[in-house]
């Protein structure tokens, strides 16, 4: 008889353990809720409100009293007024309505605008890709983008952070409407509206990811030697996105820290690239390499059908400006990528680290909770990212972004 552990038994009983555990702490975080997503994304103040639209705060609070339409809110602790991100998107229409707000400030798509799909991607892990992609996906949908985010990462920790967890719940993911036809069943993809779902937080659906991703990765090897089902790889988000391009203004991509069938179909289907890059000289290194690679991929797929994007930009994360190695590193980056580099970048920071570690993105916080020096570090960090994408969006739609005024 063989000696040893028999791998595949110990492995299973080490994510059965771990799996109990973060369920067990999942009821501790979210008491006396059984899941995060019981409880709604919390209120906004009427300076949050004013950041977000872009309207003077003095002039906010004057619109808010002389409009019909206009959300109540609610009072809180010193008379203060407070608003759900419903009535935000509520307050923004009003705007939009009296012309108080123009095109330049209402991030919805008008005849004739395409989709914006956008992918964040690096093959490099450890980059903050998802925490930037999740709190880059808030910022935008509290701004009024109707957003539908595509988790391709087979871990979905994406889709973990807003409570959808397709394996555990049953529920179709990303997997099943990529999928190719099962020869033996007739069993194919299913439409992408099948898959999507609504989050706790106004604006955001999701088609999540799946473990099951991985079987498209087999599925797409074996298409080249059984010619398929008839649609190449490199198509199958793009033509999956087809059945919902009416409904969204934004598509967000999620993806692995690794190449594979499916990011290459996601940086196919999208019409701009952020690529998020740890501020270290490893990271620099890997990325040259990263470049080059994602280079020779879309030439082969470009054999097929020209490809072109609006935008590619590069953003600096989990960066130290006390750091002067760090620092130095930024400079350089600059002096060479010039204005691809965002000019914000995405900072480390306690409540970034603190937020990773309860699940919530910094807009689900109470900045009450931290040093407020803290929060509005990040705060203004994640903010300034969020408006140079949202730039980069609305000149793709031919519009003049407008440029954010002091309150």
């Amino acid at each position: 008889m063989s000696a040893g552990i028999l791998a595949s038994e110990q492995l299973m009983s080490f994510s059965s353990i771990i799996d109990t555990a973060l369920s067990q702490q999942r009821e501790l975080l979210y008491a006396p809720d059984q899941r995060k997503s019981d409880k709604p994304l919390r209120p906004f103040s009427v300076r949050e409100v004013s950041h977000a639209l872009k309207v003077k705060y003095n002039s906010l609070r004057q619109y808010l009293n002389a409009f019909e339409g206009m959300p109540a809110g609610t009072l809180e602790s010193g008379n203060r007024k407070f608003f759900s991100a419903e009535e935000i998107n509520q307050i923004q229409e009003v705007l939009y309505r009296e012309g108080k707000i123009g095109p330049e400030r209402y991030p919805r798509r008008q005849q004739g605008d395409k989709q914006a799909r956008l992918v964040v991607y690096n093959l490099k892990g450890g980059v903050s890709k998802t925490s930037l992609s999740v709190n880059l996906a808030q910022f935008l949908a509290l701004r009024g983008y109707r957003i539908l985010a595509v988790d391709l990462d087979p871990q979905a920790s994406f889709s973990d952070m807003f409570d959808i967890q397709a394996d555990l719940d049953g529920q179709p993911s990303v997997y099943d409407v990529l999928r190719y036809a099962d020869p033996a069943t007739g069993e194919g993809p299913i439409p992408i509206t099948d898959a999507i779902q609504a989050t706790y937080v106004p604006n955001i659906d999701i088609v999540p990811g799946s473990m099951a991703m991985t079987e498209f990765e087999y599925e797409t090897s074996a298409s080249f030697r059984q010619n398929g089902d008839g649609t190449p790889f490199h198509r199958r988000i793009t033509d999956a996105l087809d059945l919902v391009d009416d409904y969204y203004d934004l598509v967000l991509f999620d993806t692995p820290p690794h190449m594979s069938f499916a990011v290459i179909s996601a940086v196919f289907a999208a019409t701009g690239m952020l690529i998020p890059l740890s501020a270290g000289m490893l990271d620099v290194v890997s990325l040259a390499k990263f470049l080059e690679l994602a280079a020779s991929t879309m030439q082969v797929v470009e054999q097929h059908q020209d490809k072109r994007y609006d935008f590619i930009r590069f953003v600096l994360t989990r960066y130290s400006a006390s750091d002067p190695a760090q620092l130095q590193l930024s400079s350089f980056l600059r002096s060479h990528l010039g204005g691809a580099m965002l000019k914000h970048d995405f900072v480390s920071s306690t409540a970034i680290a603190d937020a990773g570690n309860t699940m919530n993105p910094l807009l689900e916080l109470d900045p009450g909770s931290f040093h407020r020096k803290t929060y509005d570090r990040i705060f203004d960090s994640l903010s300034g990212i969020a408006d140079e994408v949202d730039a980069e969006i609305l000149r793709a739609w031919n519009r003049t972004p407008f440029e954010r005024e002091d309150s």
